[in-house]
């Protein structure tokens, strides 16, 4: 009975990929495929747990948290797939860089000057942020964020006695890193057209809501999906 559960769900994780990768679908599909894959993945991990626990007593249940850490991950790949894929639709036209001195310059925007204006505009939360500049950022944070932890945790694991301080000295990092990702935000919002009030309120929220509970996911993923919308989809005419 669980075996076929899982089955049955492996091949819906399969089908959702497909969803992703589709153009059929649309941004739809993928939106769906990237909140939905960590439930599943968690789902799929909790019914091993099940079967492998009517085996044997001294079972511990963790199989559910590599299913969701293993839907996770790739939830962020199909996410940053998306994403940098968006960055290169019209890659032959210009877009505007605002830069932190408020002067704007066309460029082409290539990987290399979506990060630097990443970090160059950490703090600045005027102007405006393309699609192609949102893909090229959030990516360039993907990276950085990813090499942190992986050094902490290398260093942790080597340094056990000092992995307080260690934990203090990474969370003040990661929450300098959400930063520039907040004021990247704020550009692209205001790109779309949302005006400022909403704008930041939605912000703000979004920064302060606990990120591991199941109200603060949804709103991220709700928030996702409005980061993702066109330039001036919600200007009025």
């Amino acid at each position: 009975m669980v075996f076929g559960l899982v089955l049955a769900l492996i091949v819906i994780v399969i089908f959702m990929l497909w969803m992703a990768h589709s153009s059929h679908f649309g941004l739809t599909g993928k939106i769906i495929a990237i909140i939905a894959l960590p439930f599943v993945g968690a789902i799929i991990g909790f019914l091993g747990d099940l079967g492998v626990a009517s085996q044997s007593v001294e079972w511990f249940p963790v199989l559910w948290l590599y299913g969701g850490f293993i839907g996770v991950i790739v939830s962020l790949i199909l996410l940053i797939v998306t994403i940098t894929r968006a960055s290169h639709e019209n890659t032959g036209s210009s877009v505007i860089v605002f830069n932190p001195d408020g002067t704007e310059g066309k460029l082409k925007v290539t990987f290399i000057q979506g990060w630097k204006s990443f970090f160059r505009n950490a703090v600045n939360f005027n102007g405006r942020a393309n699609l192609q500049m949102f893909g090229w950022g959030l990516l360039s944070y993907v990276i950085i964020n990813f090499i942190w932890c992986f050094i902490m945790g290398v260093i942790s694991g080597c340094l056990p006695n000092v992995s307080w301080l260690l934990m203090v000295v990474s969370g003040l990092v990661l929450l300098g890193l959400m930063i520039p990702l907040l004021a990247l935000n704020v550009r692209r919002l205001r790109d779309t057209g949302m005006k400022n009030g909403l704008n930041y309120t939605l912000n703000i929220i979004g920064f302060i809501s606990p990120i591991v509970s199941i109200i603060g996911m949804i709103y991220r993923a709700v928030l996702l999906v409005l980061l993702c919308m066109p330039t001036g989809k919600f200007q009025k005419e």
